[in-house]
């Protein structure tokens, strides 16, 4: 697996050439962030690429769903394995949210993310 990088930002990397290039555990870190950072109905070629945000975050009770729906994106982005842990904080007054993951990958490396959401 190899995708284009991106910038500590989340910008496509350009001027490296092959070094802008992210392959193996890298390339599959990089999809899950950019995954759960995506909005359902965002993507034109596929309408229901990443989550329904802010719908849920604006539901009461919602942590349940937020659990549900980060295992749903992780486990159908190429290259995971397994979950083994998903936290989900409480949103905050912005209805911004951390979630704390951890997963296995097809390369059997395990990783703890930290992800910010909106």
């Amino acid at each position: 697996m190899r995708v284009s990088g991106l910038t500590s930002t989340g910008d496509w990397a350009f001027g490296r050439g092959k070094a802008n290039y992210k392959a193996g555990s890298a390339a599959v870190r990089q999809n899950i962030v950019t995954r759960l950072r995506s909005f359902k109905n965002d993507y034109f070629a596929d309408v229901d690429h990443g989550g329904d945000w802010l719908t849920i975050f604006g539901l009461n009770g919602n942590k349940e769903i937020v659990l549900r729906e980060v295992e749903r994106i992780v486990l159908q982005t190429t290259g995971v394995r397994s979950i083994n842990k998903i936290e989900v904080s409480e949103p905050d007054s912005n209805r911004r949210v951390t979630i704390i993951l951890g997963y296995t990958d097809l390369f059997n490396e395990t990783y703890l993310e930290k992800v910010a959401l909106l």
